[in-house]
Parts: structure tokens; sequence; C-alpha cells
């Protein structure tokens, strides 16, 4: 399939799924945070095609064109769309990467559908252990204001820094690219056991890990770092926070890039 947007059904299950393909090259499939499209992953995927890989970016339920979810969706029902798309689209099993929302997703991709993911890249790690790594309840509080177009743009950019990110990064470029359509999808992953999919299959897993997350606490990252021992590779960036994308673009795109190449 060419470079541009497409359109992925499966009718038995009533769902269509837009993507946004670049390049040529081994697959790369982009799963982004909640909330967010495929737009977030613009500079990583043509770093991606220069660097010599196709990248696949999902607009997941909710976004753009996408089917929006049912009020019952579920996680495995979430693997199953990451698995329509690369079933749809790639060359065979292909590398996955989840932001935020998106690497609970790629994890459990991983672990409930594994005939079609080769290895697996998130950033940050987090969301399966939260009653020992919480988020602060006044960073949860300003999430929902952060696409609240009811609020004045100094109000959202306020709420963007706190919960999203780092000192001296800049807010205003998530003021735009929100989808509240597919806010139903976090519900999938807080109502699934994390014991069924927090190790992500057995596949190799890059860990990046930002240090100034206010979502996502780097000893959860740390943690399970350490748990899958040589199938891990953690890294941590300084200066960066849960938006991670827009904070660090280089740096992000050079160590994916890295990764994949150490895993052809």
């Amino acid at each position: 399939m060419s470079a541009g947007a497409a359109l992925i059904e499966d009718p038995g299950r009533n769902v269509q799924l837009e993507v946004l393909i670049e390049g040529s090259g081994p697959d790369v499939v982009l799963v982004p945070s909640a909330m967010r499209g495929a737009a977030d992953f613009a500079h990583l995927q043509a770093a991606l095609a220069a660097a010599g890989y196709r990248s696949v970016a999902i607009n997941p339920r909710g976004v753009r064109r996408s089917t929006p979810p049912p009020d019952d969706f579920t996680l495995g029902e979430a693997a199953d769309d990451v698995a329509l798309v690369i079933s749809g689209v790639c060359h065979g099993p292909a590398h996955v990467v989840g932001h935020a929302l998106g690497n609970i997703f790629a994890r459990a991709t991983a672990t409930y559908r594994p005939e079609v993911v080769k290895t697996l890249a998130v950033m940050p790690c987090g969301g399966h252990n939260l009653l020992a790594h919480p988020v602060a309840p006044e960073v949860i509080a300003h999430v929902a204001r952060c696409h609240d177009e009811a609020l004045s743009e100094e109000e959202r950019v306020e709420s963007l820094r706190v919960a999203f990110f780092a000192p001296g990064n800049d807010p205003k470029v998530w003021l735009d690219g929100w989808w509240p359509a597919s806010s139903g999808l976090a519900k999938s992953a807080l109502s699934t056991d994390p014991e069924e999919w927090w190790r992500g299959g057995t596949v190799p897993m890059l860990i990046v890990q930002p240090l100034d997350d206010a979502m996502a606490s780097p000893a959860a990252g740390r943690e399970v770092a350490a748990a899958l021992g040589n199938r891990a590779t953690y890294v941590e960036v300084p200066g960066c926070g849960h938006a991670i994308l827009p904070e660090q673009p280089e740096t992000i795109a050079g160590l994916i890039i890295t990764f994949l190449r150490a895993h052809p």
C-alpha cells in the first residue's frame, strides 16, 4: 500500500480504522496517547522513513475517521484493533511503538496477539501498577482541562504544563489534536487486570522513561526493566514529561531507530 492515509475495515467487528503510512522498509506500527491521534507521530514518521522504515500510525477509535469505541470496549479489542492494522497493511509481524496509553495497548497486543508483534517500544512504561505508583489527584484533575475548549488558552496551557510537560518545555504544541470521542479507550485499560498484559508477551522491549513525568513514575519503568531482564532495553530521558514526543523529538527518534536496528 502506498504512503498516505488509508482505511482498514473489519465488517465482522463493525470497525473501521484510519492509519497514516509513510516510508518503505520494515514495518513499524505507532499507537498514540489517550485522546490523541496519528498526527502526534509526524516527526517520528519522517525520521523512520529517512532511516529506511515504513511506519503506520494509527488513529484509534474515536479519532478522525476511525469508528468510535463502544461503551463496553475491552483491552482485548484494543489489541485486536492493532492486529487488524498489522494484518491489513503490514508484511508480517511488525515492530510496535506505544506512547502513553498506547504503551498499554502495545503491550496488550504482544500479549493477546503475539503472532503480529516483532518487538515493542513503549514511552513511558506505566499504567500497570497504579496502586504502587498512583497519579496525584491534582494531576488527574488537570487532564480533563487540557482539551476543554470552554476554558481560556492560558488555563489549558497551565493544565497541559502540569499534566504532560516537563519544566521549560512548551505546552502550547498540544493545544490542538485532542479527540474526546476516544476518551472511552482508557477505561478498557484500567478495567483489565494488569497481570494479564504488563509483561508484553515475550518479545524484546525498549522502555523510554521520561524523568519529569507526572503521569507515570520512573520507578514503574525501572521495575519492569528489572523484571524483564535481558528482554528489556531501558533508557531514561531527562527534561521530558508524559507528552515526550513533542518535547524531545530528535532524542526519541534516535532511541527508537537504534533499537530497531539492533533487532532486524
